[in-house]
C-alpha cells in the first residue's frame, strides 16, 4: 500500500506570510493616502485658480466699461474702487473687501461675493489715469484656500492686471450731480441718482 505524507504549513511560514501581507497592505495604504492628498491639493489649486480668474475678469469687465474711475483718485492707490457708470442702475459701482469676501454696490444695491473656503485679501486698486479722457487702472489681490487634509496647509496665489477704460468723450453718469463718495470712520458713504435727485446710501461698505 502506497502512503502519502504531505507536510502542512508551519507556524513560521504562516507568520512570514502574515508579516509580508501586512507590509504590502501598509505600503498600499500609504500610496493610496498620498495619492488622495495629492488629488485634494490639486483640487485646491484648481479652485483658487478658477475663483481668482473669475474675480479678476469680473473686476476687469466692470472697470473697462466704466466712464470714470472716481476712487482712488488719479496717481493714488486704495482698497476701494468707485466707478462712474453710464447706466443709472449701476452708477456708481463700488467694490470693496470685507473679512475675506467682496462687497459690490451698484447704485443703492449691495451684494456680497463669496465662495466657500476661498479668502480674498490684500486687494489694491491703483488709478493710473493720465487725464479725464484717458482713464486706466491696476488691480491686485491675493486668493487663499486651506488644503483640507490632515497635514493642513494653504495654497495662496496673487492675481493682478492693468485695465484701460473704453474712451468716452460724452459721459452720462451721475446726471444729478452727487458728491464724490466719502470714507469716514472706516465706512464709505455715497449718493446715487433717483431721477434728478441725489439720494444718500447708508454706511454699508468698509473703507480705509
Amino acid at each position: 500500500m502506497i502512503t502519502s505524507n504531505k507536510q502542512g504549513t508551519s507556524l513560521v511560514e504562516l507568520l512570514m506570510f502574515l508579516g509580508f501581507f501586512a507590509l504590502c497592505s501598509g505600503v498600499l495604504i500609504g500610496v493610496l493616502a498620498m495619492s488622495n492628498e495629492q488629488r485634494v491639493r490639486q483640487q485646491t489649486i484648481t479652485d483658487v485658480e478658477q475663483e481668482g480668474m473669475q474675480f479678476l475678469q469680473m473686476l476687469t469687465r466692470r472697470m473697462r466699461s466704466a466712464e470714470r474711475i472716481i476712487l482712488p483718485v488719479a496717481g493714488s492707490t486704495g482698497s476701494v474702487l468707485v466707478l462712474q457708470m453710464s447706466d443709472q442702475s449701476q452708477d456708481p459701482t463700488i467694490i470693496a473687501l470685507q473679512t475675506g469676501s467682496v462687497k459690490v454696490a451698484e447704485s443703492s444695491t449691495v451684494r456680497v461675493l463669496s465662495s466657500s473656503g476661498i479668502v480674498i485679501s490684500n486687494i489694491v486698486f491703483r488709478n493710473t489715469s493720465v487725464s479725464a479722457n484717458r482713464q486706466s487702472g491696476q488691480i491686485n489681490f491675493v486668493v487663499t484656500r486651506s488644503v483640507p487634509i490632515p497635514t493642513g496647509g494653504t495654497y495662496t496665489r496673487p492675481f493682478g492686471t492693468s485695465v484701460v477704460l473704453f474712451s468716452d468723450d460724452d459721459p452720462g453718469g451721475n446726471s444729478c450731480g452727487c458728491a464724490v463718495p466719502v470714507c469716514s470712520n472706516g465706512w464709505l458713504s455715497w449718493g446715487y441718482c433717483e431721477g434728478e435727485v441725489c439720494e444718500d446710501v447708508g454706511e454699508v461698505v468698509p473703507c480705509d
